[in-house]
């Protein structure tokens, strides 16, 4: 800039030398022209064009849009090249938003996106233009490429890849048009554009269901301020109201307030039957639980480097995370546990006069409202909660999903009916949970009534149950375990294992009948008064952790590519189940009977009962953190071990924090419900144990 100033005032110097020297000479020129020559000048120095693209670049993108067989699609393109040729912002942003050549592609970078947000910004309000953008993904397969490493089952290296190509187009073009573009312009004969795999930013209205679902959802958070207002009103009128008993209508309100449920959330546990050592085991259980879910979601999702997978998979370390369904199991464990330990107990104190059936309707009421407000948000809002480039991919399939099974998941029926249709990928433990909680007493009733049958009738299951996988995975030859391969696990709910053999719940009973179990077994020491000798402790301390640690890690050894025969994987699959159903049992009976030394006193800790009471709100919320990760991810990421340990600990944190939410508004008022009708239900039949079973059957869940 200084230079033309420094140019322009040269210049204007010589002109008036020039004009001066003219008069001498009599030959005048005229200073307003130079002024205006100095001005055009200047002009012309200021508004020179520099061209975006290169003439050949230019002949190239020609090429493209007489491809196109779309009239109007071709003259937005033409729009487009005329845009660039004189710099218009919103043609370059629509150009540089677009990938021009991938990279990275043999170290496994498959995804190129170019820029989403640069491409969805883009307005044509002050050109006069009506022209609106469109992003896809396209699938472009280029000869030549070869992905070096990649952690998928049967990798091989080929001699082309195919690429998700990120393109920025005219919303006027359809993908077949953006199809012919590519094929033309990047001379890549082999290209495909799915409507799924492209955004528009359109101003869809709402629906009638998201209405309904805003209407509840704000009623429901108005209800619960203004409940805990009322609250801090009681709290300041203490002194007043000291000696004045609450009415039920007051002990309705403060069922709603957050300061009730929150100090509810963190007050301490109490420990009568030794289970407080549950909620460690419940809160380690599930943060492990989320690092695996968050896992899986990364190994099926973008990366830079996919070989970073295919290496760190096979690592023994690592074992617990691949593995993380044996810590499931646990959960089931510990569920068939409580409902055991505590229905015992209260078919003493009865005399066998249990109704069952409230039993099952408190848990269905317990369960429910926080499981159908997370249900709800995925058949409605979910779309619009973000963006991405693979957000209307995953999340308008995972809403059509829950809009046609949603009825199965409140069933507890979806993993067995509607499995080409799964709400909530996670949902499945549920149904599984619930189906055993209803069979349960089928087998704890007869070994209250009739000891001897009972407890041969829980031996015969508990065989059965181990036989069970041993038999469908020998026959079917399927893997050992869910096995988290790249791209097995991009669409975890597509997974044929997952489908047909991990979510059901035959396949999963082995855990739930050890807690069965477990609980009896600690039930008739307690009752009894056992203790058990110090030899027995070291050697039921030595097993179990052999055991586990054998059951969990020794996954890895199926990662090896090396091929394992029917019957070692079968055998796999029924053995690992049982060793670690083994271990956490004896943890368990070890902590009851004060026989786990410092381990009890971690499990105890404060710290871990607020989780322990959130690890169900937890477990629902998780899959839309995960979701929400896989559907806004803009850029591949770069992998390392470091970068993995961040983004676990960041999914648990979330999840956590979601789940304090969805408890303090739906979970908590409503378990506050239960128990002023529970307590109205005792005065009128004397009895608590409908409190204490459902209070036990998915806080261990």
């Amino acid at each position: 800039m200084k230079r033309k100033i420094y140019t322009n005032w040269l210049i204007f110097c010589v002109s008036v030398c020039v004009a001066v020297a003219s008069e001498t000479n009599e030959n005048p020129i005229n200073i307003q022209n130079v002024k205006r020559e100095l001005e055009s000048n200047e002009s012309r120095t200021t508004n020179e064009v520099v061209p975006v693209l290169s003439a050949a670049a230019m002949n190239v993108l020609d090429n493209g849009i007489r491809a196109v067989g779309s009239a109007v699609c071709s003259i937005d393109l033409k729009l487009l090249m005329n845009g660039l040729t004189t710099r218009m912002p919103w043609a370059i942003s629509m150009y540089d938003s677009s990938v021009k050549a991938p990279s990275g592609i043999e170290l496994g970078s498959i995804y190129q996106f170019g820029s989403f947000d640069e491409c969805m910004g883009i307005t044509t309000n002050e050109e006069n233009l009506n022209i609106k953008p469109k992003y896809c993904l396209a699938d472009v397969t280029l000869d030549g490429y070869s992905v070096r490493s990649d952690a998928r089952r049967d990798f091989k290296i080929l001699n082309s890849t195919t690429v998700r190509w990120g393109i920025c187009m005219p919303a006027s073009c359809s993908s077949n048009d953006i199809a012919e573009f590519l094929i033309t312009s990047t001379g890549h004969s082999s290209v495909s554009v799915n409507d799924a795999m492209c955004h528009t930013d359109t101003r869809a209205h709402l629906s009638t269901g998201e209405i309904i679902y805003g209407c509840v959802i704000t009623a429901f958070v108005s209800t619960i301020l203004l409940c805990t207002i009322y609250h801090l009103y009681i709290h300041c009128q203490a002194s007043k109201m000291k000696n004045r008993p609450k009415t039920g209508v007051e002990m309705l309100v403060l069922s709603f307030s957050l300061i009730e449920n929150l100090q509810k959330l963190v007050k301490g546990s109490k420990d009568d039957l030794g289970l407080s050592a549950i909620n460690g085991i419940k809160a380690i259980s599930m943060i492990l639980i989320i690092a695996g879910h968050a896992l899986v979601f990364m190994i099926g999702g973008p990366v830079l480097n996919s070989d970073f997978y295919a290496k760190e998979i096979k690592l023994v370390q690592n074992a617990f995370l691949v593995n993380s369904p044996l810590l499931v199991d646990s959960f089931l464990l510990l569920s068939g546990f409580l409902f055991a330990r505590l229905l015992l107990l209260e078919l003493d104190k009865r005399g066998g006069k249990v109704n069952f059936l409230l039993l099952y309707i408190f848990r269905y009421i317990r369960l429910t409202p926080a499981y159908l407000a997370v249900i709800a948000l995925y058949a409605t809002w979910l779309p619009k909660l973000g963006s991405g480039p693979l957000w209307d991919s995953r999340m308008l399939l995972e809403q059509e999903r829950c809009q046609s099974s949603w009825w199965l998941n409140l069933l507890y029926i979806n993993n067995y009916f509607g499995t080409d249709n799964i709400c909530m990928f996670q949902s499945w433990y549920l149904a599984a949970d619930t189906q055993l909680f209803i069979l349960a007493p089928l087998v704890l009733y007869p070994m209250w009534k009739y000891r001897k049958f009972g407890y041969s009738l829980l031996t015969t299951l508990t065989f059965v149950s181990i036989l069970i996988p041993l038999v469908v995975t020998y026959t079917n030859d399927y893997d050992p375990s869910l096995l988290p391969y790249a791209d097995e696990v991009a669409d975890i709910s597509l997974n044929h294992f997952f489908v047909n053999v991990y979510i059901k719940t035959h396949m999963r009973a082995t855990a739930y009948i050890f807690g069965l179990v477990t609980g009896a077994l600690v039930h008739h020491i307690q009752h009894n008064k056992i203790l058990l000798p110090r030899f027995i402790v070291y050697i039921g301390w030595l097993t179990a952790i052999t055991v586990g640690v054998a059951s969990m890690f020794s996954v890895v050894i199926f990662f090896d590519r090396t091929p394992y025969t029917r019957l070692g994987k079968s055998m796999y699959a029924a053995l690992h189940r049982l060793g670690w159903s083994l271990s956490t049992s004896w943890i368990i009976l070890a902590c009851v009977l004060d026989a786990a030394g410092p381990l009890k006193t971690i499990l105890t800790s404060r710290v871990l009962i607020p989780l322990s009471r959130l690890t169900y709100c937890a477990y629902l919320m998780n899959g839309l953190v995960e979701l929400y990760q896989a559907g806004t991810i803009r850029t591949p990421k770069y992998m390392s071990t470091f970068v993995l340990l961040g983004d676990t600990l960041s999914h648990v944190m979330i999840t956590f924090i979601g789940a304090l939410i969805l408890c303090l508004f739906f979970e908590s008022p409503i378990h506050g419900i239960e128990k002023i009708l529970l307590r109205r239900e005792q005065k009128q039949r004397k009895t608590d144990l409908s409190n204490s079973s459902s209070s036990s059957t998915f806080e261990s869940a």
